[in-house]
């Protein structure tokens, strides 16, 4: 058998793809991988082929049936609770087992007491428990302090009473809450006794209750409880994950199902705040930190299976006689690809940065040290909207990128961008929250005004450029030079800052609803910095060539894509679109096909088959259609019986008219 055109640019790669792998995944994960994996991929409930015709019901139900296998595969292969939620996480799609994974234990780990996580991880550990994490209301999303769910203690039983008051106080969009969970993690604000208040109670803010909704044996709701899922999603993404809605109609908890570990509220109703008001957000930062790294690895699928294809399809041919070029030949194709290859790259690097900054304020807090966490903050919500926003808008670009049988499900990119654009809104749109981002850069730019020589985080550091500008000079020959892409995006960022600063010297009452504009576009500004700067350090780092020729291309790739504000900034961007274009052409397919395999994917983890690493596509392609029920003649009879219905309907008609 002939190689392939995929085979063959393989075989003439000089990329240390293994090397790479190592570099991304880490010794640790690269073994779980090796160990969990090929046990997935030779299972038949994980094949993906089938999934896209069930519908949303039989979506959830397989999905069930999955966490169930996977549980059986646990204790079958003895696997340790890494290696089982290595598993649990490798899935194409969000499982309920996830959720109450991520947003329900991660959280009671975090924000629970000593003794309460002592009582409830172990029954979340056994499956006895399974939860989510219920925040969202249908009418109230990113802003946590405007939540209408409410929780009033009662001093005389002892018991937090829960209530959603009115319609548009449900909560909605609870990831495992539609079928599967029969515990919520309820964000509420906290009602405490106050003799002063006319209601008799004062409100200290949101907090967070565990909160039964069914039934450990019948799995029915719960008194007081009205409990289901809100159906499809669009694009037919998260379509095995029962997200659900919630009303609560005066639900009794006793005291200690509040999480205490750092408020707390005594058998006779007196609320001990945090020692510190922040302390709370370190869990709530978890979710959104990880975000930029799910991105980066999931592009790296689009990408791999769009750059994979477009060397093995190939079309039309240079001159008469001659073999037709792969689609990857044309500078069109590569311009539009190899970019998103170095965006991939650069979110896994920025993602695994953060999460170690993440790690590491949570080791502070841990300790009563708050310092830490202004910067994760802003870096997280910063990174949590750009790379989602590149990403997605990446994933489409790669679709695209196929031309026709991109848009069909086979090509697997379609399942990665319905899954991921939701990123873009969850954990807080991404324009509402860049606000936030905005707020903490000019209390800063404050601060310095006041203090000139305060000292700064490591990621606001350019800040100083702000009040006291540096020359700064480009050269059209010297875009390659890493220090000068840092200093034109710094540049860029404090203008934006500079102009926020100025609206609110002038009117300091300017309403940040009328910012929010500026506010995303500075976020951008602010997350292409830390990007850019963390894929420098692992090129520094390691030396790699092949990474230090993508990291060029993503510094050169970002910097193009703000011209207009470097403009504005009065950097003279002279030679930067043609250095990047110059940085395409450096990377030969051969190398994509070694950077591409440096990720290190079975065919079983891309979606579809136009991935497949030994480049016979149409084989697989027609293999797959012919085995579809549709195919196989399970529905022939009712197929065959609608389509006479319309050409006997004209015979029909032609037969009368005849009479």
């Amino acid at each position: 058998m002939s190689p392939t055109h995929l085979q063959t640019a393989r075989s003439q790669s000089k990329v240390d793809s293994a090397a790479i792998e190592k570099l991304l995944r880490g010794p640790e994960q690269l073994a779980l991988r090796n160990k969990v994996l090929p046990v997935l991929a030779n299972d038949p409930i994980f094949d993906k082929t089938r999934k896209p015709f069930l519908n949303h019901a039989q979506g959830i139900i397989d999905s069930l049936k999955v966490c169930k296998r996977l549980l059986e595969l646990r204790d079958q292969h003895n696997w340790t609770r890494e290696e089982y939620v290595m598993a649990l996480l490798s899935l194409e799609e969000t499982v309920p087992l996830a959720m109450s994974e991520n947003a329900f234990m991660t959280v009671i780990d975090s924000q629970g007491s000593p003794e309460q996580k002592a009582h409830w991880l172990p029954r979340c550990r056994s499956y006895e428990i399974i939860g989510c994490y219920a925040q969202t209301e249908i009418a109230h999303g990113s802003n946590v302090q405007g939540l209408q769910t409410t929780a009033r203690y009662d001093a005389q039983t002892k018991e937090f009473v829960i209530n959603t008051p009115m319609a548009e106080d449900a909560k909605f969009w609870i990831g495992a809450m539609g079928v599967t969970a029969n515990h919520a993690l309820v964000q509420a604000i906290l009602q405490v006794p106050d003799s002063f208040q006319p209601s008799g109670y004062r409100s200290v803010g949101p907090h967070l209750f565990i909160v039964p909704i069914r039934d450990q044996i019948t799995h029915k709701p719960l008194p007081g409880i009205t409990v289901g899922d809100i159906g499809p999603k669009a694009y037919g993404g998260f379509r095995v994950l029962d997200n659900g809605y919630l009303h609560l109609n005066s639900v009794r908890v006793p005291r200690d199902y509040m999480l205490m570990a750092h408020s707390k509220v005594s058998p006779n109703g007196e609320f001990q705040p945090a020692k510190h008001d922040k302390l709370s957000y370190g869990s709530m930062v978890y979710l959104r930190a990880g975000i930029p790294a799910t991105q980066g690895w999931s592009l790296a699928r689009a990408v791999t299976i769009a750059i994979r294809y477009c060397i093995s399809r190939t079309q039309f041919s240079t001159s008469p006689g001659t073999p037709e070029n792969s689609v990857i030949d044309y500078a069109s194709t590569r311009h539009r690809l190899y970019p998103l290859l170095a965006t991939s790259y650069a979110y896994i690097f920025a993602g695994k940065e953060l999460l170690n900054s993440y790690y590491d304020m949570m080791d502070s807090l841990a300790k009563g040290d708050v310092s830490k966490l202004a910067e994760v903050h802003a870096l997280s919500t910063a990174l949590k909207t750009k790379s989602s926003w590149d990403c997605v808008a990446g994933m489409e670009e790669a679709r695209k990128a196929m031309g026709g049988h991109g848009y069909s499900h086979l090509s697997g990119v379609a399942a990665i961008f319905a899954q991921q654009t939701p990123a873009q809104t969850f954990e807080g749109d991404n324009y509402v929250i860049s606000q936030q981002i905005a707020r903490a850069l000019i209390k800063a730019v404050m601060l310095l005004k006041q203090h000139p020589q305060a000292p700064l985080p490591g990621s606001f550091s350019y800040l100083h450029q702000v009040l006291s500008p540096s020359p700064f000079t480009t050269s059209p020959d010297n875009w390659s030079n890493p220090s000068q892409q840092i200093q034109a995006l710094q540049k860029c960022a404090a203008k934006i800052i500079n102009d926020l600063a100025v609206v609110l010297a002038k009117n300091p009452r300017t309403p940040w609803t009328d910012l929010s504009w500026t506010s995303a576009r500075l976020a951008a500004a602010h997350a292409d910095i830390f990007v850019v700067d963390s894929f420098q350090k692992a090129v520094q780092a390691h030396g790699n060539p092949d990474l230090r020729k993508l990291g060029e291309l993503y510094s050169l790739t970002t910097l193009v894509k703000a011209i207009p504000e470097l403009v504005e900034a009065g950097v003279d961007t002279a030679g930067l679109r043609q250095a990047q274009e110059a940085a395409v052409g450096a990377i030969s397919k051969e190398a994509a096909v070694g950077l591409t395999d440096a990720f290190g994917w079975l065919d079983w983890e891309l979606p579809g088959v136009l991935g497949k690493k030994d480049g016979r596509i149409y084989e697989e392609m027609t293999r797959v259609v012919e085995e579809w029920d549709i195919n196989k003649g399970e529905y022939g009879p009712q197929l065959r019986e609608a389509a006479l219905a319309l050409t006997g309907h004209e015979s029909a008609k032609t037969a009368k008219s005849k009479l």
